[in-house]
């Protein structure tokens, strides 16, 4: 186990954290012996965040070290940000000895460790941004269709059939297939096959 160094201004949190943590703790009284912190893991609070430069924080995580922020009210926006800065972890100040003792195991074997509410959210923004992603290539490919084309197009990619697609936008068979072929000239694909490979790039 990696050395676990706690880092904060709250006495009483400093406190509760050396009685939870399973394993021995090292206090830190202040910023200049963080300097030395190497191969370690850093226990601290949100608000000694305040006194600590991102700069320093980064270069903190490059001398091999992991970081545990646990803030008084865990929110999202916070958890992206240290993400983005390197460290492996993001919790509630009080949470429980379970969570803590986890997240500590989770960063000694260099693991990401994070509430499960923040976890869920993380992995929906990447669902998100993923979905909106593919909405700006979509848009960006079909930029020279007519609006009827795009439409027909997006049901093709969805792998409508010509008579499905007939069906959902009420428009004839031969109509669909105008539509396609006028596609895949704009397209400068010659079928359906090389149609679906367009999105897999």
């Amino acid at each position: 186990m990696k050395k676990i160094f706690l880092y904060g201004d709250d006495l009483f949190l400093l406190a509760r954290w050396i009685k939870l943590i399973n394993n021995r703790t090292n206090l830190i009284e202040n910023k200049s012996e963080l300097i030395c912190v190497k191969n370690s893991i850093l226990v601290i609070n949100i608000s000694i965040c305040k006194n600590i430069s991102d700069e320093f924080i980064v270069d903190f995580v490059n001398n091999k070290n992991q970081i545990l922020v646990l803030d008084n009210l865990p929110n999202f926006y916070n958890a992206k940000k240290y993400l983005s800065l390197g460290i492996k972890g993001y919790g509630n100040t009080l949470m429980t000895s379970s969570y803590l003792n986890s997240a500590i195991e989770a960063l000694n074997n260099g693991f990401i460790w994070l509430l499960p509410d923040i976890t869920t959210q993380l992995v929906n923004n990447i669902v998100d941004l993923d979905k909106q992603d593919d909405k700006n290539k979509d848009e960006l490919l079909f930029r020279h269709l007519t609006v009827k084309e795009k439409q027909v197009a997006i049901l093709l990619k969805k792998g409508y059939t010509n008579s499905k697609i007939s069906i959902e936008l009420k428009i004839s068979i031969n109509t669909v297939k105008t539509h396609i072929k006028h596609i895949y000239e704009k397209l400068s694909v010659t079928d359906r096959v090389a149609f679906a490979s367009l999105f897999t790039k």
